[in-house]
């Protein structure tokens, strides 16, 4: 039962933007959490977010 739940949501999101979203969310979560572990090791600081295309992606 729980794999049926499991690959009805996952055939649910195969809409192009509604994967895009959850791909740049994803990445957004890592590159975020990354950076804090970093600042973290560092002794905290840091300047602003850099994001890869140097702009926000929608």
């Amino acid at each position: 039962m729980k794999l049926l739940i499991l690959l009805t949501v996952s055939f649910s999101l195969v809409s192009c933007n509604t994967s895009i979203g959850v791909w740049r969310d994803t990445k957004a979560a890592y590159n975020w959490t990354a950076n804090k572990i970093s600042e973290s090791r560092n002794g905290g600081g840091g300047g602003g977010y850099d994001t890869e295309y140097g702009a926000p992606v929608y």
